[in-house]
């Protein structure tokens, strides 16, 4: 299952997708059910690009707290809250990808991430 963001420039008349899976992934190191491990998480992937024509890497999000810069902080507010909602998580993770963020951004040590680009 997956969400789809779309996001239309209209200043450029163009619009990019930005895609957050959720998957399940079962690891079963032995035939016992007790040492079966199962993990969630969000697959963030886009095939827009950033203003300087680079790639965005995959992300994975394995659960609240881990933040889009650094995996410690939020994106649109200055904050090293866990997010309180998948809603929330979804909402500054597409954020960051739109608008970026410079190197260091709120003392996070991220490295610079350029805003995406439309034209």
């Amino acid at each position: 299952m997956a969400i789809n963001i779309n996001i239309y420039s209209n200043a450029n008349s163009s619009s990019k997708t930005i895609s957050f899976d959720f998957v399940g992934d079962i690891l079963a190191a032995s035939d016992s059910p007790i040492d079966t491990t199962v993990d969630y998480y969000f697959k963030v992937t886009t095939g827009a690009r950033q203003d300087n024509n680079a790639a965005y890497p995959l992300r994975l999000v394995r659960g609240l707290d881990e933040l889009v810069l650094n995996k410690q902080k939020q994106r649109i507010v200055n904050t090293a809250n866990a997010y309180s909602s998948i809603k929330e998580m979804i909402i500054d993770y597409t954020w960051d990808f739109i608008n970026g963020h410079s190197a260091n951004l709120y003392g996070s040590s991220c490295t610079l991430q350029f805003p995406m680009k439309f034209s």
